[in-house]
């Protein structure tokens, strides 16, 4: 290589190592990212999508069910009360109080017709217009209560489900 080509090698890197430096290079921590996965990972073994599962085991338990009408895929709300709430330690350590329930209605990779016909058939049950609809449900399918997300916080929004608890679940 000569020495021209070489002064433009170093040349261009220079440029790049000044461009990164002045617009920010974002730095990962590898520590945190683990500790995030293993929040998100517990935290979503609390959700079942079993309709008749769900509401028999609350029926069982004593416990209401709280369901999250979601379109997970395709729903901006949907994936910030995901990302704001239910993916959380905080709604991890709620879960006990409650059968957690997600009714999806994905565009893509969508269930069978079968599967798609219950979720359908439960959101008529109450009346569900749009996504995200965050129900908290008798065993019997009645609703207790009807939530909003938008941007709350986890505790802000655990703090409304748990003011809306039958005295018997509290």
């Amino acid at each position: 290589m000569n020495v021209k080509r070489c002064s433009h090698v170093i040349g261009l890197c220079a440029l790049l190592i000044s461009v990164l430096a002045l617009t920010g290079c974002p730095v990962r921590d590898a520590g945190n990212d683990q500790k995030q996965s293993a929040e998100k990972a517990s935290a979503g073994k609390v959700w079942t999508d079993d309709i008749d599962g769900a509401f028999k085991f609350a029926a069982e338990s004593g416990k209401p069910v709280f369901i999250d009408f979601t379109g997970s895929d395709w729903c901006g709300w949907c994936k910030l009360a995901d990302s704001n709430i239910f993916s959380t330690q905080a709604w991890a350590d709620f879960a006990d109080e409650v059968v957690c329930l997600k009714v999806d209605f994905p565009q893509r990779g969508r269930p069978d017709a079968a599967a798609m016909q219950k979720r359908e058939d439960l959101a008529k049950t109450f009346g569900v217009e749009g996504f995200p609809t965050l129900i908290l449900a008798t065993a019997e399918r009645k609703e207790i209560a009807r939530f909003t997300a938008g941007r709350k916080k986890a505790a802000d929004f655990i703090a409304e489900v748990r003011k809306a608890l039958p005295p018997a679940a509290k």
